[in-house]
This record gives C-alpha cells, sequence and structure tokens, in this order.
C-alpha cells in the first residue's frame, strides 16, 4: 500500500502549492495518475519514492521502490547484469523485450523506443515493492507499446502510472487518481475512459441537485414573502395604535387576541421557515 497523509508540495520560488493536503490510498496493482499539464502528476511520483520530500504531511511506502523517469539519456545501471543474468526471468524479459546484448555499449545509437524498452526490462527485473512510470510511451511505435503493456500487465506491485495514452491507462490501470486544479483529487475504479465517464455522471447528478435545490429556494423564499405580508397584516391588527381612548370593546378583542396567539400564528411559522 502506498498512502499520503496530508501531504502538501511547494516548489521553491512558487507562490502555491503543487499539491496541497492530498490523503489517497493506493493498493497494488496499476494506479493511473490523470489530469492536465502542470497539475502536479510528475510531483505526485517523485512523492511517492521519496526523491521529493513534503513540505508537511507524510507517505507511507513500500520497502523498495523504483522510478522510471521519462528521460532516457543514459542507460539504467543495471543493464549490463540484467543481459549476463541467467535466470528464466531475466531471459524472458530480454527475448520477449528484444534487447539485444551490444545495447549498453552503443546507448547513444539507441532509439527512444529501445531505450525505453531497456529501462523498463530492468526495473521489472528487479521487482520493487513500488514502481513508478513517467509517460512510459512516450514517441514509440504501437507494437512497442504493444510489448511494454504484456510485460507491465505481469507486475504485482504497487504501480503507479502517468502517462498520455489513454489505451494504455485503459488495459493496465484497476484505478486512477484524477488530479485536478479546479477538483478535489479522486481516485475512480477502472482506467481513465471509465473514469471519465463517471466523472461525467457525477457531474450531471450534482447539476441536477443544485437545480433542484435552486427551485426548492426559489419556492421558499415565495412562501417567506407571502408568509411576511400576512403576518404584517395581523401585526397590524394587533396594534392598539389608533383606536379611540375610550374604545374599550377594540381594545379587550386586541387583547383576547393576543392571549390566544391565534393571529401572531403567521409570524411564528415565518420565524420557522
Amino acid at each position: 500500500m502506498l498512502a499520503f497523509r496530508r501531504v502538501t508540495y511547494t516548489y521553491d520560488k512558487q507562490s502555491f502549492p503543487t499539491l496541497e493536503d492530498l490523503s489517497v490510498d493506493l493498493p497494488a496493482g496499476w494506479s493511473g495518475v490523470v489530469g492536465p499539464n502542470g497539475v502536479g502528476k510528475s510531483t505526485f511520483l517523485s512523492l511517492a519514492v521519496g526523491t521529493l520530500r513534503p513540505d508537511s504531511g507524510t507517505v507511507e511506502r513500500p520497502d523498495t521502490v523504483l522510478y522510471c523517469a521519462q528521460r532516457t539519456d543514459h542507460p539504467p545501471g543495471d543493464l549490463t547484469e540484467l543481459l549476463s543474468f541467467p535466470d528464466g526471468h531475466a531471459g524472458r524479459l530480454v527475448s520477449r523485450l528484444g534487447i539485444e546484448a551490444d545495447w549498453p555499449y552503443r546507448w547513444e545509437t539507441l532509439s527512444h523506443g529501445e531505450r525505453k524498452r531497456a529501462q523498463v526490462a530492468v526495473a521489472l527485473w528487479h521487482e520493487p515493492d513500488l514502481l513508478a512510470l513517467d509517460e512510459p510511451t512516450n514517441h514509440l511505435d504501437r507494437p512497442t507499446v504493444g510489448l511494454l503493456a504484456m510485460e507491465l500487465a505481469t507486475y504485482r506491485g504497487v504501480g503507479l502510472l502517468v502517462s498520455h495514452d489513454r489505451d494504455l491507462l485503459d488495459r493496465l490501470c484497476a484505478r486512477c487518481l484524477f488530479l485536478d486544479p479546479h477538483r478535489e483529487p479522486t481516485v475512480r475504479p477502472g482506467g481513465v475512459t471509465a473514469g471519465i465517464a463517471e466523472q461525467e455522471r457525477d457531474e450531471l447528478e450534482q447539476s441536477r441537485r443544485y437545480q433542484n435545490a435552486s427551485a426548492e429556494m426559489r419556492r421558499i423564499e415565495s412562501e417567506r414573502a407571502r408568509r411576511r405580508a400576512v403576518a404584517s397584516a395581523q401585526n397590524a391588527k394587533r396594534s392598539k395604535r389608533g383606536l379611540a381612548p375610550k374604545d374599550s370593546d377594540a381594545r379587550e378583542k386586541i387583547d383576547r387576541a393576543r392571549v390566544s396567539g391565534a393571529d401572531g400564528q403567521a409570524g411564528r411559522v415565518l420565524s420557522q421557515l
């Protein structure tokens, strides 16, 4: 389990937090981290694996973590060991991802897709408890994306995936964390397509409730205005102002009405309303 507890993080020289008071629990399986550019997806990954420390709050993470950044400027540190290790897991990764023995020595000549396959292969070989991938399929062709997706689907730890590839998110993710500057962070089940559909349903239901509440508010305001008019008329009837000093009958009627409270009912209901 990966757990964020009221985590806030602000970059230097930034006037507002990138992430603020974030609490979320993410269990084993792939979790997509979804949202517009600049909302804090990569920051979330860095906080999750511990390369950034929160300004406040805590992050509870598994024992072993591994982060695969977007860039592939340098070969992963254990690529040579992966290629020379004789166990079945390493051999299967090398074979299925098409990694060649001379890649560590000619890294500069490899395509971005070849580098990314090597990076992911080393990460999966280590089998960390927490694996965070930041845009693993950028600039890759569909066959290469398919190869990566098949291997990533075998991972059984806590996986975090930031990607603009909706198909990959739908294929791998059991849930998605939606980060949005205008909404509370929300975890929704399924891939990004299912999550967006659920969000749209929630927004439609909220709109319906708002419209119903607005109509009820208008009804209450109208009723309050009516009762205010009735109460005002009743108050005028209860007033002895303008009565002749010797009009004892009229004064007695007003006194009886005050004692019984009959003609003050509208005012009491108005107060309750």
